[in-house]
């Protein structure tokens, strides 16, 4: 007797193929406990558990934004928007070094969110400068994060994103193995730039084409960023 014509078709192939169920009295009561744990993971369970992860993140994310928000606003009320900007001009050069430095690790470190980032060097360097210096990090930083990748790998690549991303990271290697394309990249590469990055490494796909579609992507991505990130933080102050 196998799992399969215990579930009456329920239960996948995969189950029926590694559950074999001896003839012997005292194993009686395995298959209705495998008929038990298979049917209660049916495919309708687990839609509704990747949906309410999904949800979660967004919750997460929304809640993450609103205290950027809200932090950003009480720091800049209290030491004054002109005095950082002030010291920002006093640093010189290493200033402008450090926020290129600090937005490529936040690029190849994919838990980290490089959007509030973004968001801070409009309105610290100026929404031009800051937008020229947050799409310098980010083309920097989701190269590496091809390279590496290719270099060495899904198994390197899962230390850098964390391993409550690798599913994210199959599942858009997978679209992006069946498509090449550049305008294909161009649309996708906006949802998570540093994820889809190490996914593309995954791939066949040239680093030309990788790249055009990066500074494309880049341009549009940081620029709602800087500008609108920004513009909405200086009006809230």
């Amino acid at each position: 007797m196998t799992v399969g014509d215990l579930l009456g078709g329920r239960g996948t192939q995969a189950a029926e193929h590694s559950f074999k169920i001896s003839k012997d009295q005292s194993d009686w009561w395995v298959c209705p406990a495998i008929a038990v744990v298979c049917s209660t993971f049916d495919q309708p369970m687990l839609h509704r558990l990747r949906t309410s992860s999904k949800f979660k993140k967004l919750l997460i994310a929304a809640f993450l934004f609103v205290s950027f928000y809200g932090l950003a606003i009480v720091l800049l009320r209290a030491i004054g928007l002109e005095n950082l900007q002030g010291a920002i001009q006093h640093l010189g050069i290493w200033a402008p070094v450090a926020f290129v430095l600090l937005c490529t690790v936040s690029m190849i470190l994919a838990p980290l969110s490089s959007s509030s980032v973004f968001i801070t060097g409009g309105v610290l360097f100026g929404q031009q400068i800051g937008f020229l210096l947050s799409l310098l990090a980010s083309v920097i930083g989701c190269c590496v994060n091809f390279w590496i990748s290719r270099k060495w790998g899904r198994r390197v690549a899962a230390r850098f994103i964390g391993h409550s991303n690798l599913d994210d990271l199959d599942r858009f290697t997978q679209r992006l193995n069946s498509h090449h394309g550049i305008v294909f990249m161009i649309l996708v590469l906006p949802i998570s730039q540093d994820l889809l990055s190490y996914a593309v490494g995954l791939t066949k796909v040239k680093f030309w084409k990788f790249f055009v579609a990066l500074l494309i992507s880049g341009i549009a991505v940081v620029g709602a960023y800087v500008y609108l990130g920004s513009g909405l933080l200086e009006a809230l102050l």
